[in-house]
């Protein structure tokens, strides 16, 4: 089976390197791991990630890396790569809202604007395309006050 692109279990190109050598038992040790691949994820967001091969490259099972993260996080591994992409998406259309939703969905790694839409209106309480009106006319309001011109009427 071939790895899809942008879906969090499609590559095994990236894995993040210091393997550990045995098992986080320790709350300490699972915190490193789930902050090891936290890091990963924060450098990769926007490519492929196979959580598996990361999780073997950690030195630990799938199933351990989804155990140190509930217990850390309260939510799985994958959850936690979404919602960074989605801050990432977030902060991306704040500061370059000129730029298609298609390509800051595609730089975040996200599946697809729809599916992308969904989640993000359900972390941020509103959908991409009013969340990108938003940053634009506030893009634009900016501009007009370094200009020194009064901020529109909008009544």
């Amino acid at each position: 089976m071939r790895p899809v692109p942008n879906q969090p279990w499609a590559s095994r190109k990236h894995r993040p390197h210091q393997p550990q050598s045995r098992l986080p038992v320790e709350l300490a040790d699972q915190i490193h791991l789930v902050n090891q691949a936290v890091g990963y994820f924060a450098d990769h967001f926007s490519e492929a990630i196979e959580l598996e091969s990361m999780a073997e490259a950690l030195g630990v099972n799938g199933d351990w890396l989804d155990l140190c993260f509930d217990h850390c996080r309260g939510k799985t591994p994958f959850q936690s790569l979404q919602h960074l992409r989605l801050s990432r998406l977030f902060e991306g259309i704040a500061a370059q809202p000129q730029i298609t939703l298609q390509r800051q969905v595609d730089r975040c790694g996200l599946a697809s604007v729809m599916v992308a839409n969904q989640s993000f209106e359900q972390l941020f309480g509103i959908g991409l395309a009013p969340f990108r009106r938003m940053c634009r006319r506030a893009a634009r309001d900016r501009q007009m006050t370094s200009m020194g011109q009064p901020y529109p009427n909008r009544a």
